[in-house]
């Protein structure tokens, strides 16, 4: 059976009513458009309150798994479309839920006949962030 118009509309209507608020196809009828592209690189822990709460302001997130350079922990990279005037309500609740932490490394002990580990403390955690404008945003 042959599509009509209508019958084309009415679907493209189902798929929008199916995306998170604000979302249109190719950021078209979209109420907040994605200006700016946060990357924010955060501990494991704090990912899932992070992101939830994120995505409960009507951001675009998608999550990616890393590690970091220093320690070697696992880490989350979080890629975040919002538009520009939001810039500051997201990155609140990106501090509001990333948190630094003190960690313990066994380091040697200087001077020691044999190697002794000693606990060394370290801070780690928080977010680093990077907001960057984007040219061009098209969903297909």
């Amino acid at each position: 059976m042959p599509e009509t118009p209508s019958t084309k509309t009415s679907r493209s209507r189902e798929k929008e009513s199916l995306l998170p608020q604000g979302v249109g196809q190719g950021g078209k009828d979209r109420q907040s458009p994605i200006e700016l592209l946060l990357t924010a690189v955060i501990q494991t822990q704090d990912q899932r309150k992070t992101e939830q709460a994120l995505t409960q302001m009507g951001m675009t997130v998608v999550r990616f798994a890393s590690s970091g350079g220093f320690l070697g922990q696992r880490n989350v990279t979080l890629l975040i479309g919002a538009p520009a005037n939001r810039l500051d309500e997201a990155l609140s609740v990106i501090h509001e839920h990333c948190h630094q932490r003190v960690e313990y490394i066994s380091t040697p002990l200087e001077g020691a006949p044999m190697p002794i580990p000693i606990a060394t403390p370290i801070t780690v955690g928080g977010a680093t962030v990077f907001a960057l404008q984007v040219e061009r945003f098209e969903e297909f």
